[in-house]
């Protein structure tokens, strides 16, 4: 059992305390569907953080409802996990549990992208049996617990731009992470109708940092300001903005690393019903308001 010094837990007092006043803020932002979920800024906790200070904080199970991270020794608060969020991610969570009992699927869990940087994904997925192909460095117990081949990231208040940046993390060369699922759930507008965004990224594609799959699946389409951000920020091609539907997960990714490989009789994808989720967050919503 870990025990904290004065001084550790003063800090943690403070950063505590600034975490409050950090989900105050989020949650007195009027939500409109435009630049702010677009481009919205963190909120900077503290600054020139390391590793082992940020898990040892962590490790002290902090009473904290903001969601936040590491990232270039920053802690930053990014998201508020609201009844929307997580019912999106209860569902999802559902969704990939069912695909095949050689995967684990489990919610929030530590891992380090780099010497300065700890994200926390909203699901990681791995296979049952995993063998890493290549040793990694040390790692600290908590940050050590799970290595994923899949994780996701379903932003709320978290701007799309965050969602987006945080490829760069999950693909680095300390993490087996293949593939980065990332969602957005917009604002609903003055019609109840509301836009929605998956973002599928695959450490094999030629450029990993632009999407291999980008579907809007919400009731009503992308704003144009969220169009123009994808195709001129994020170099999405046109072509590739699809629709509701199933969206496809490529199976092999899943499993790499794992003790005899893919299993036999795989199918070549396992799918997400996009249509499950829009109801779910709309269900979320009519709760809610």
């Amino acid at each position: 059992m870990s025990t904290y010094s004065q001084d550790e837990k003063e800090l943690y007092s403070e950063w505590c305390s600034k975490f409050d006043l950090a989900r105050h803020r989020l949650l007195a932002i009027d939500r409109q569907e435009g630049t702010q979920e677009v481009k919205r800024m963190e909120i900077v906790i503290d600054k020139e953080i390391s590793l082992n200070t940020y898990l040892k904080f962590c490790e002290s199970e902090p009473d904290v409802i903001v969601k936040y991270c590491l990232i270039d020794g920053k802690i930053e608060a990014y998201d508020i996990p609201d009844e929307s969020h997580a019912t999106v991610q209860g569902q999802l969570i559902g969704i990939m549990g069912s695909w095949n009992n050689q995967l684990i699927v489990t919610g929030e869990r530590d891992v380090i992208v780099n010497p300065r940087s700890i994200y926390r994904g909203d699901i990681n997925v791995r296979p049952r049996h995993f063998q890493p192909q290549q040793p990694q460095r040390p790692q600290p117990s908590r940050a050590r617990r799970h290595d994923p081949n899949l994780v996701v990231e379903i932003g709320s208040t978290e701007s799309l731009g965050h969602l987006h940046r945080m490829v760069v993390g999950y693909f680095s060369l300390q993490t087996t992470i293949q593939l980065y699922l990332a969602i957005k759930l917009f604002p609903p507008r003055q019609n109840n109708t509301f836009a929605l965004l998956a973002l599928l990224y695959s450490r094999n594609n030629p450029n990993p940092t632009i999407p291999i799959i980008v579907k809007s699946f919400g009731t009503a389409p992308l704003s144009v300001l969220t169009q123009n951000y994808l195709q001129n920020t994020i170099n999405v091609p046109v072509k590739i903005i699809t629709g509701v539907g199933f969206g496809p997960v490529p199976t092999n990714p899943l499993f790499n690393g794992a003790r005899g490989g893919v299993p036999i009789d795989m199918p070549q994808n396992f799918y997400i019903d996009l249509f499950v989720l829009q109801d779910a967050y709309q269900n979320a919503l009519e709760n809610t308001f």
